[in-house]
């Protein structure tokens, strides 16, 4: 364990104070990363560097598309900011290789991710993609199956930092968002038990989130007991191995496919909604956990297209957009 540099941890009342008003300019200049979706944003705080956001859901219920969404969107709006080569999103995948998380960010439009995939998509179509694609800052950490055998090493904090730095050094780059996918494979070194694992790896996740001045999000699995709810939507204690992760999170939201326990068309009743909704392909349901210096109990329905990693408002408003 090293003490090097350990006066930077140190805030005299007075540093603080300057330290504050420097912070409070930056939000105003600044004002942090929105969820990107009105009836959200008019909910939740922007996420500002050093939060950790976190996504909990069921597999196959949309962690990792609403992970690939915000980073996309974050990304567009650095290209909007004219920061394109100053400014990107880090998105570090230990569930996936980094080719594999490329068709997320090479779809939309035309070919769905699904397509990508699948291999139906012609060759030509793919360069002219990824030509594009070039642009969109949006940078990954992660094994890659072309540089396989070449020695990458395992993905700990320290190593994921490391590669942050080299991304300053090399290229003069600062992330804005860090995008996590998952939480539960995030691995400690000298930590062999997975219970202690995982309750570690929200603490250290966001003490990188400080160190490199980003949000941070990541992706977490909700438990299996989840399934047998009546209201099969995670809470604050469910997510997997660790509780942890929600006393940590500045903002935790949960997520839900309703499609993936009922058949097309059935109606269901969602808690503090006075109204059933039909069941379609599409339903997606968003409910905010917790959220530092706010209120934190909201619940959305919204249009979901994962293949598209398209988030929509809910077009039937008769329902109400939150509530």
């Amino acid at each position: 364990m090293t003490t090097e540099n350990a006066r930077l941890l140190v805030h005299t009342p007075g540093e603080l104070a300057t330290e504050y008003v420097r912070f409070a300019e930056a939000i105003q200049e600044h004002p942090g990363i929105p969820f990107g979706i009105k009836s959200v944003d008019k909910i939740v705080i922007p996420a500002r560097p050093g939060n950790l956001v976190v996504f909990t859901g069921r597999p196959g219920h949309g962690k990792t598309s609403q992970l690939a969404r915000w980073a996309k969107t974050e990304a567009h709006r650095i290209q909007a900011r004219g920061m394109a080569e100053k400014e990107c999103v880090v998105y570090i995948t230990l569930e996936q290789v980094a080719e594999e998380m490329e068709a997320f960010f090479q779809g939309g439009g035309e070919y769905s991710i699904t397509d990508f995939a699948w291999g139906r998509v012609d060759l030509e179509v793919i360069r002219r993609h990824a030509v594009k694609r070039a642009g969109l800052p949006i940078w990954v950490i992660g094994h890659g199956i072309g540089r396989a055998g070449q020695g990458a090493p395992r993905m700990f904090p320290e190593t994921i930092m490391a590669a942050i730095e080299s991304m300053k050094e090399d290229f003069g780059i600062q992330p804005t968002l860090l995008c996590f996918d998952y939480m539960q494979m995030f691995p400690i070194p000298n930590v062999h038990e997975r219970v202690q694992q995982v309750t570690e790896a929200p603490v250290r996740i966001k003490e990188v989130a400080a160190r490199v001045g980003a949000v941070a999000a990541v992706a977490a699995q909700a438990r299996q007991e989840v399934d047998d709810y009546q209201e099969k939507i995670p809470t604050q204690r469910d997510a997997q191995w660790a509780s942890s992760i929600h006393q940590t999170a500045d903002k935790h939201f949960a997520f839900m496919r309703p499609i993936q326990y009922y058949p097309h068309g059935q109606l269901i009743k969602i808690e503090g909604s006075e109204r059933q909704v039909p069941v379609t392909e599409e339903l997606f349901i968003m409910r905010m956990l917790k959220q530092r210096f706010a209120p934190g109990r909201h619940t959305w329905l919204m249009h979901f297209d994962p293949a598209h990693l398209i988030l929509e408002e809910m077009e039937m408003r008769q329902i109400g957009d939150a509530f």
